[in-house]
């Protein structure tokens, strides 16, 4: 793609795409603005309001600790630790397989014109038309 991008004319799948290579470290923004003719200002500005939508998932990457002195782990702390870090794991799990339902969601209208987060108006049979006017 040659030229600059107009702002918003992006598929979703498009900018999905382009903050995964980004974030994961495949491809440099630099990289990313020659292959896709966006700006590399563009390219930050996605990345940053993904990691804002986000900032849960990037939160664990920008924590330090206040006090460099550490506390007596007890039993019960442990316990809390572990179940802590099980819920975690298990909430970016729910969140990756959102984001595939999405990823999905997009292919199905972008490919076959179903829109499943569509709200069809619900009919009533025929049959419990005469069941509920007797």
């Amino acid at each position: 793609m040659t030229g600059q991008k107009r702002r918003g004319s992006l598929p979703r799948l498009l900018k999905q795409e382009i903050i995964q290579d980004y974030l994961s470290g495949r491809k440099s923004s630099y990289m990313l603005s020659i292959e896709h003719g966006i700006t590399i200002n563009s390219i930050n500005k996605m990345v940053n309001r993904y990691k804002q939508k986000n900032l849960f998932i990037f939160e664990n990457q920008l924590s330090t600790p206040i006090m460099g002195r550490k506390k007596k782990s007890t039993p019960e702390n442990l316990n809390w630790k572990l179940e802590n870090e099980e819920l975690k794991r298990q909430l970016n799990l729910a969140q990756l397989k959102l984001e595939g339902y999405q990823i999905m969601g997009d292919i199905l209208q972008e490919e076959y014109g179903i829109d499943l987060l569509k709200k069809s108006e619900a009919r009533q049979s025929s049959d419990s038309k005469s069941d509920t006017q007797k």
